[in-house]
């Protein structure tokens, strides 16, 4: 027969399974939100392609040269803090790949894209201006037909975007360009992860706007959704992005 003592202790026992399972469960139910600004212990990353004709004509070289971009990124008192993340060049190359797979960018769904946007370009000292190009990604192909300044081609299908991360991240953004002002090509964007997604964030094209995810259980693996109003003539459900950023999981 079991002695009051040992019937508190069962109890006892009872109560705290029951809070763990809750702690759990809260954790596996908790919901991604959308954040418009990166906490503390973040990593930015700005696409760069390197000229590797003048960089070696001015004396330096690649690995000098990236170590100069990267000091010039350095003395920027501005937020936010760029690390450089060096593609090949404009090329539909996929997938993008920065930090040696801190972000990557998977399937054929993100590629590099130079041509003007409104995505502000970074500015570089007179001396490195010259070797680097600053580029941004895109979900769609780049076409050599385009006519330059157009900000958004004439590929229409804008694909969804799967990022992976190397380790587990708590929050994860990127500066979105929808395209051009009046005639937009995307027209919201929201995030999937752990099987959840976050509410919408509008986008306006003309006006790039940073945006993100955040879920404090931690997450490997985003994709991004955009979408554009139905019936709509121009938006392509296309979008150029810079600025990726990352917060680890356990920095947050």
């Amino acid at each position: 027969m079991n002695t009051h003592k040992e019937i508190s202790m069962k109890k006892l026992k009872l109560i705290t399974l029951a809070v763990i399972c809750a702690g759990l469960s809260s954790q596996t139910q908790a919901t991604p939100k959308l954040i418009s600004a990166m906490g503390n212990g973040a990593t930015t990353y700005s696409m760069f392609i390197v000229d590797n004709a003048k960089t070696l004509k001015a004396g330096l070289t690649v690995a000098q040269a990236q170590s100069a971009l990267q000091t010039d990124l350095n003395l920027n008192t501005s937020t936010p803090k760029l690390t450089a993340c060096f593609v090949a060049g404009d090329l539909n190359i996929t997938p993008v790949n920065c930090g040696n797979g801190a972000i990557q960018f998977r399937n054929a769904d993100f590629y590099t894209y130079n041509i003007p946007s409104n995505i502000p370009v970074f500015p570089l000292s007179k001396t490195l201006k010259p070797l680097f190009l600053e580029t941004q990604g895109a979900n769609f192909l780049s076409s050599t037909t385009n006519a330059v300044g157009q900000i958004i081609p004439g590929d229409t299908s804008g694909r969804v975007v799967n990022v992976h991360f190397k380790q587990r991240v708590a929050q994860f953004g990127l500066l979105v360009d929808a395209g051009q002002a009046g005639a937009p090509s995307v027209s919201s964007i929201q995030f999937l992860v752990n099987r959840q997604t976050t509410q919408v964030q509008t986008l306006t094209g003309g006006i790039p706007i940073f945006t993100g995810v955040q879920d404090a259980a931690g997450f490997t693996d985003v994709t991004i959704i955009t979408s554009g109003e139905i019936g709509s003539t121009t938006e392509a459900r296309a979008w150029i992005a810079d600025h990726f950023s990352f917060v680890p999981l356990a920095a947050f």
